[in-house]
């Protein structure tokens, strides 16, 4: 359940091996954390990534987004350990945000572009330096200058072929309001200092996929109870493992089939492929297995429930950062007088709990 600010209740953090199957799944309350949401992706990855080690799986490497905190807890605890940056979120937080104000009119139009290049350059460079020097270069592309002079860098011109004199998309003008924007953007020191996070070239848009599905079982509108929600995560990630490897759908001639798809923040259509319709053929299983254990039951429904040691519930019964005043207390305080139209002078105490 999450509304509006640091108030989130749960926090779900998954770990997947790259691009395929989910290998593990961590939901924790807050009130394992000192009822602080803000650390709770940290205390969901140590508790993910032990999990793992101590199944004995040998970690390479680890991609994440740009937390600050995993960050630090990698170079800490997990020196030997590879930690690369995923570039999921680059258009929207490089360039389309800057984009959108008035004064960098045409910007915008340089969004896809500018993403592909950082992704060419972390595909093709393996120094920071080469980085640097061709991720420089697309503040000159995009001022019609393609070639310059760094020089740290082997990279001093673009690497695009001939261009034709047939362009939609008009060039920037150098040092205007859209273009110091973009060199900004490009030049930011934290981006630069992250640099040997993105060599690998890594990626999360699978995994950003998968947190989509887990909307579909357990949505941020509404509130459940910690084993609920436990099993309605887990329950997305059987959903994704269960139909990872569906077909792509193709037309009656053979090509691939695709669906068109209007992104908002973007302003473009794209297409993405469509696969085969989802069969859920370990439902069958699964209900068999739960009928068996019900059977199993000695004890049977009627029996009291008992929380399991690891329910948030035995560490506080409320969410609130202070303890709860006696019910009557609060009554007291919320009470409201109204007078009713039929008897003025008869007033009635509304109670409000």
């Amino acid at each position: 359940m999450d509304s509006p600010g640091h108030s989130a209740q749960y926090c779900s953090y998954t770990f997947m091996e790259y691009t395929t199957k989910i290998l593990c799944i961590i939901t924790l309350d807050k009130r394992f954390t000192e009822k602080k949401s803000t650390i709770l992706e940290k205390a969901c990855f140590i508790k993910g990534l032990g999990f793992l080690i101590e199944k004995g799986m040998k970690i390479i490497e680890v991609v994440t987004d740009a937390h600050v905190q995993i960050s630090s807890l990698m170079k800490k605890n997990y020196p030997d350990i590879k930690h690369s940056f995923g570039t999921k979120n680059l258009g929207k937080k490089i360039i389309i945000k800057a984009g959108q104000e008035k004064k960098n009119k045409g910007l915008l139009d340089w969004t896809k572009d500018a993403v592909n290049h950082y992704w060419y350059t972390a595909q093709t460079c393996t120094t920071k330096e080469d980085f640097v020097g061709m991720w420089i270069g697309v503040l000159h592309h995009v001022v019609n200058v393609h070639s310059w002079i760094l020089p740290y860098s082997s990279s001093n011109k673009c690497e695009h072929g001939p261009l034709t004199s047939a362009r939609e998309k008009g060039w920037l003008e150098k040092d205007s309001p859209a273009h110091v924007s973009l060199r900004s953007i490009v030049l930011d020191k934290r981006l630069l200092n992250n640099i040997p996070y993105y060599l690998n070239c890594r990626s999360t848009a699978e995994l950003e996929n998968f947190q989509n599905l887990i909307l579909m079982y357990a949505s941020k509108r509404h509130s459940y109870t910690p084993p609920a929600y436990r099993c309605r995560n887990l329950l997305a990630a059987l959903d994704h493992n269960g139909h990872i490897d569906r077909e792509v759908m193709t037309n009656k001639d053979g090509s691939i089939r695709y669906q068109r798809v209007f992104q908002k923040k973007s302003s473009r259509w794209s297409v993405t492929t469509c696969k085969e319709p989802k069969q859920y053929s370990y439902v069958p299983e699964m209900m068999r297995k739960i009928i068996l254990k019900r059977l199993d039951d000695a004890i049977g429904m009627n029996q009291k429930m008992v929380l399991e040691q690891d329910d948030p519930r035995r560490v506080s019964s409320h969410l609130a950062p202070i303890p709860p005043p006696p019910t009557q207390q609060i009554v007291h305080e919320q009470r409201s007088r109204f007078r009713t139209s039929v008897d003025m002078d008869k007033t009635i105490d509304y109670w409000v709990e």
